[in-house]
């Protein structure tokens, strides 16, 4: 019994201290103790064995960062490596407490002092537990400093895979430009700073980001990064289109009576997008099916602008129409002989138009009678716009412009038009088949033809045969026109023998008619 009671008492002890707090923790820090010990002795591969603090160990740390000093304002790293291998050997309880200052711990190498160049410099170390013996592999390390340069490039693009029958714009890419900081020598082989777009599957304008990559004169590139080093590239794409203008064919008068004096289209021109054969047929677009009867007065009409045949579609899609009418019938003029205006046609061709005569045509006006009084032929434009097309049969629309409250009731009709090569072969000169006879004598002939023509009169300045006689210098007759009166019923010897050469000549043609 005496037994039983006294265990009770120091179990009521126990129980007494395990309810303190602060014994509950001193025995949790043991034990903590325990087990980081334990568990770090288990991790030497090093280690003999033995109890930690007693024991020699070592640890092997593998990519370590080696950090570099230099003077960054005026130089650039461009060569050097960027870990290092460490290995502590000591004592086991300060390789372990080792592990716990590692924030401490460093490998550098110091080149503030140096300027640039290539350099071999050995590692340093610092932060590590002076118990520990530290080698570090490699020892030393190879270096190259390169003064400062920056550069700034703009941002080209490339498009790649662009599907066919879309029409890419002009890439805006956001910041236009990068900047490289490096050695001067880098810096001098940058030959531009590009970014490559996949166009593949793209049917419509994105925006996207893309890296910024440096090439050099022969295309290669560089492994060089810029700042930034990603843009932001929006491209705008869109399929094949063309601008054709908008017209409406308005009658005299509304159906109320009034007279319809002039008609706006707001905007008067449309863009129509389809495949470039399609669009090639297009010169204009007619808005129909428009209720002219209901205005009365000034009126305003949302009008839908219809797609054309085979066209994909038509921006904008409707239009205002603006609708000025006046009491009164309208007044008629016309003006004939109108020329037609050429725009567009291609260098090296000629235009014609087969229904009309000399390219005019008669211009219908029609409007206010005190407006279209007013109007002359220098106010009106007729034009026909020939872009874009070859030599062959086309069909150009005919567009009329003039003083507003005018109708030119032949504005958008479609002219027949044919196109010609322009160029003409340079004419040879003809060659004379007979070379005019010398010194007033005929050239000889073999064979004299079988049937002569009958002569003809002998007229001024010509022998018999036809021949020119030679026709006297001006110059000796000024000459003579000098002489004294009395020495001009003498002739020159000159002219002597030309008379007696003429003479000779015509008694050879009498006595060859003889024989």
């Amino acid at each position: 019994m005496v037994l039983l009671h006294a265990g009770s008492g120091e179990g009521r002890k126990m129980d007494k201290l395990f309810n303190k707090g602060w014994f509950i923790k001193l025995i949790s820090i043991l034990i903590a103790v325990m087990l980081f010990l334990m568990v770090n002795v288990g991790n030497q591969p090093n280690q003999a064995g033995g109890i930690p603090g007693i024991t020699d160990g070592s640890r092997v740390l593998e990519d370590v960062p080696l950090n570099v000093y230099y003077d960054e304002e005026n130089y650039v790293l461009t060569e050097a490596p960027e870990t290092v291998q460490v290995t502590m050997r000591g004592p086991q309880n300060v390789l372990t407490l080792s592990q716990i200052t590692s924030g401490q711990q460093e490998v550098y190498v110091d080149l503030e002092e140096m300027e640039a160049g290539s350099h071999y410099e050995r590692v340093q170390h610092r932060g590590f537990p002076s118990d520990l013996n530290i080698s570090i592999a490699p020892m030393t390390v190879s270096l190259t400093l390169e003064e400062r340069a920056t550069a700034s490039f703009p941002v080209e693009v490339n498009l790649e895979n662009v599907e066919e029958g879309m029409d890419a714009g002009q890439p805006v890419v956001e910041p236009s430009s990068v900047t490289v900081t490096s050695g001067g020598e880098t810096v001098e082989e940058i030959d531009s700073a590009q970014v490559t777009i996949d166009m593949s599957g793209r049917t419509e304008g994105f925006t996207e980001t893309a890296d910024v990559v440096l090439y050099d004169e022969s295309g290669n590139a560089l492994d060089i990064v810029p700042d930034p080093g990603e843009v932001e590239v929006r491209v705008p794409l869109d399929s094949p289109h063309t601008e054709v203008p908008l017209q409406v064919n308005p009658p005299d008068e509304t159906g109320s009576g009034r007279v319809i004096s002039s008609v706006t289209l707001i905007p008067d021109t449309a863009a129509v997008y389809g495949a470039p054969d399609v669009l090639d047929g297009i010169s204009s677009i007619e808005i129909e099916d428009i209720n002219w009867s209901d205005m009365d007065g000034d009126t305003t009409v949302e009008l839908e602008v219809p797609v054309p045949e085979g066209a994909d579609r038509v921006e904008p899609g409707s239009v205002t129409m603006e609708v000025n009418t006046e009491n009164g019938e309208a007044s008629q003029r016309e003006f004939s002989g109108f020329s037609i205006e050429v725009q567009g046609l291609a260098s090296g061709l000629n235009a014609e138009f087969p229904t009309l005569e000399n390219n005019q045509f008669t211009l219908e006006l029609q409007g206010e009678e005190e407006v279209v009084e007013s109007v002359s032929r220098s106010d009106i434009r007729a034009v026909v716009n020939l872009s874009g097309l070859s030599a062959g049969e086309h069909q150009a629309a005919l567009q009329i412009t003039g003083p507003s409250g005018i109708q030119f009731p032949q504005n958008g009709t479609e002219l027949p038009v044919e196109l010609t090569d322009g160029t003409r072969p340079s004419e040879e000169p003809e060659e004379e088949d007979d070379e005019e006879p010398e010194n007033g004598q005929e050239p000889e002939n073999d064979q004299e033809p079988e049937n002569e023509p009958a002569e003809e009169p002998q007229q001024n300045g010509e022998d018999e045969n036809n021949e020119e006689l030679p026709e006297p210098d001006p110059q000796e007759e000024q000459e003579n026109n000098e002489e004294p009166e009395e020495n001009m019923d003498e002739p020159d010897e000159e002219n002597e023998n030309e008379l007696e050469d003429q003479n000779n000549l015509d008694e050879d043609n009498n006595n060859e008619e003889s024989a």
